[in-house]
């Protein structure tokens, strides 16, 4: 897992959603603002609101680091709280196609595990490159409230409770032992999302102020082995 400033890029991803957002008449950004798109906007608000939290983050410094006016944002968000739930939503469009078809209720009985495993691999490949949706994730899931409500009913809830089903689905024939309901989810959500954004921590422990590397990929392929296959040899 490559927690360097400059991790291993991945070609999968979805392409990034300025089509998610609807332009808004009032406001017109000034004539003097540079060229900045909204998906420049939304990668930096997506960073900021991880790194400092909703309440941490000022819409006045956040044009300032980008070198626009403040009448930009306002341009195309109609609030601070819309342009965290765009910044959210840019995040989760980053996700592999492919992740979210492998987690369907609709796949094949005998084959939830490996598809458990597949899209965990993809999705945690995914946070080695943009942990900022993940970290906003576990923040929110830590304080609750109206922008957790948000998160989980429009992102979180119908992957969990797809996961639950298909894990459930392997229990009952025999193929994965019983946990209670709800923590296959937790603890996929944790292990994806942990090692990437507790980037302090992690280089500590792998040692990579030592001298110690793993790739995006080595360690993507360790959190779904960990998960779904343990470590046995």
């Amino acid at each position: 897992m490559n927690m360097s400033d400059t991790p291993e890029k991945t070609s999968d991803l979805a392409p990034s959603a300025p089509a998610l957002l609807k332009k808004r008449k009032p406001g017109r950004p000034a004539a003097g603002d540079k060229a900045v798109s909204q998906t420049d906007l939304l990668e930096a608000a997506l960073k900021a609101f991880a790194e400092h939290g909703y309440e941490g983050v000022s819409i006045r410094k956040l044009t300032r680091e980008l070198g626009v006016s403040h009448n930009l944002i306002h341009h195309y968000f109609s609030s601070k709280e819309q342009l965290w739930k765009s910044a959210v939503e840019f995040g989760f469009s980053r996700i592999p196609p492919g992740a979210t078809k492998l987690l369907s209720p609709d796949i094949a009985p005998g084959e939830e595990i490996e598809c458990l495993y597949e899209a965990t691999y993809m999705i945690a490949l995914t946070a080695s490159d943009h942990a900022e949706y993940f970290k906003i994730i576990i923040d929110e899931s830590a304080l609750g409230g109206p922008r957790f409500d948000f998160l989980y009913e429009n992102f979180v809830g119908e992957v969990a409770d797809t996961v639950n089903v298909l894990f459930q689905r392997a229990v009952d024939r025999g193929e994965a032992r019983p946990l209670p309901p709800g923590l296959t989810s937790i603890m996929l959500l944790a292990a994806i999302g942990t090692p990437f954004t507790m980037r302090a921590l992690t280089r500590k422990l792998i040692g990579m102020d030592k001298g110690r590397h793993i790739s995006a990929k080595e360690g993507a392929r360790a959190i779904a082995d960990s998960l779904f296959y343990g470590v046995r040899v």
